[in-house]
């Protein structure tokens, strides 16, 4: 077309195909970058556990889907950090606090 519109043949490259190549691989390609060291693997689960909900399902069957509850009802656990609900667990076993944390007279 000769008023410049769209025709068949390509645009001419303004870079050479290896530099074009080489580019794109630098660009897109980052593999490094995606990966998830173990410790952003755990640091994404503990924010996921913390921010969980009990899915509808399981809250009509009484139960927490966190699975730290010692009932199996629902008692805000999973939004202790692990050594938080390590503590509690044990003061509730022990018989000196309540499921919510309040002391046992």
């Amino acid at each position: 077309m000769p008023d410049g519109g769209k025709g068949s043949s390509p645009r001419p490259y303004s870079v050479d195909q290896q530099t074009f190549a080489d580019n794109w691989d630098r660009i897109f390609k980052h593999t490094s970058s995606l990966e998830v060291t173990q410790e952003e693997d755990e640091a994404w689960k503990e924010l996921e556990r913390r921010t969980m909900t009990p899915s509808t399902e399981q809250m009509k069957q009484g139960t927490c889907g966190c699975g730290r509850s010692p009932t199996g009802d629902c008692c805000g656990w999973h939004a202790l950090s692990e050594q938080e609900f390590q503590q509690r667990k044990e003061l509730y076993e022990t018989g000196k606090v309540d499921l919510r944390g309040i002391e046992v007279k």
